[in-house]
């Protein structure tokens, strides 16, 4: 079983992925799906909350202001 922080980095690392595809053709589009489906069992095996999600994009949101 994964822990929560092993779970929490690999739902980042799947978004930080999904935020960089252009679907071009239908591969694109294919891999996209499997991965938003990946995020989706992995939230969902986690149990995810609100708070947590808010904290992840609040996050991702002040790294995109600093750099």
């Amino acid at each position: 079983m994964l822990s929560r922080r092993s779970i929490e980095t690999l739902i980042d690392l799947a978004e930080n992925k999904l935020s960089q595809i252009i679907p071009f053709d239908r591969d694109g589009v294919r891999e996209i799906k499997l991965l938003q489906s990946c995020v989706d069992e992995l939230k969902s095996d986690m149990g995810e909350t609100a708070l947590v999600s808010g904290r992840r994009a609040a996050r991702i949101e002040n790294q995109a202001t600093t750099h």
